[in-house]
């Protein structure tokens, strides 16, 4: 089987940028801190499940599935060498 040509870009957050954020955490709607969640809440069920559980894939799914990955905010994102533009 031939080795992909497939290149795939990774870019790691240091820590060094955020060191003085801490973890964002739910507020709530009447929050004014610009860094919390205001509706989402990790733990809240929804239909049985926690709000962690519904959103757990919901962007992995898409470009995983969508055959070359794009999206409403872009072009392609996964370069497969079958579905090279010319």
């Amino acid at each position: 089987m031939e080795k992909s040509t497939i290149k795939k870009h990774h870019i790691k957050m240091e820590n060094h940028y955020f060191k003085n954020i801490n973890q964002i955490k739910f507020e709530g709607k009447e929050s004014d801190n610009p860094l919390a969640f205001k509706f989402y809440d990790a733990e809240k069920k929804v239909m049985g499940k926690s709000m962690r559980e519904h959103f757990k894939f919901a962007m992995a799914y898409w470009h995983s599935m969508n055959d070359n990955g794009a999206d409403p905010f872009g072009r392609l994102t996964n370069h497969y060498p079958w579905n090279q533009e010319k």
